[in-house]
């Protein structure tokens, strides 16, 4: 029985000088992104009615050659690879106050969006040898009800 005795103290004692030891548990999960994407006309939501640089035409009655336009500058901005397409709402129009014809079309239809602005120009072109119609010296197009156009991104 001494021996048994002395057999167990021993293992004990053992046991007692040994290191204890923290218990650790790990686990692991995934980061989950839902990203909407989205296109901006000069940086700001199209919805909104973003401002584009207003087309320009400066024409004299029966001139010899065709007039084409100014100004119709405007930027997208649109998320990293996302494609995208342009639209105008209505590109070959006789304007209803001046009696001018013209066509609208864009710089390019498509693209790719990068993350920054990406220029772009709406650019029109007015037939030469057009009447027009005037009853001054000179006439601007503000009664016009056809003068608004809409470009529309499609992404």
């Amino acid at each position: 029985m001494k021996k048994l005795i002395l057999v167990i103290a021993l293992g004990l004692s053992a046991i007692a000088t040994l290191p204890a030891h923290a218990a650790t548990a790990a686990g692991t999960f995934d980061v989950v992104i839902n990203l909407t994407s989205k296109c901006e006309i000069n940086s700001t939501n199209a919805s909104t009615g973003a401002v584009i640089n207003n087309v320009v035409f400066n024409y004299t009655s029966f001139q010899t050659t065709a007039a084409t336009s100014t100004g119709g500058g405007f930027n997208v901005r649109c998320t990293n690879s996302l494609p995208y397409t342009l639209a105008l709402s209505n590109s070959g129009v006789t304007d209803d106050a001046v009696g001018l014809a013209y066509t609208l079309s864009l710089s390019a239809s498509s693209g790719t969006g990068n993350g920054t602005d990406q220029a772009f120009t709406v650019n029109g072109s007015m037939a030469a040898n057009q009447a027009g119609t005037c009853s001054g010296s000179t006439c601007t197009n503000t009664a016009a009800t056809n003068k608004t156009k809409t470009l529309t991104i499609t992404y």
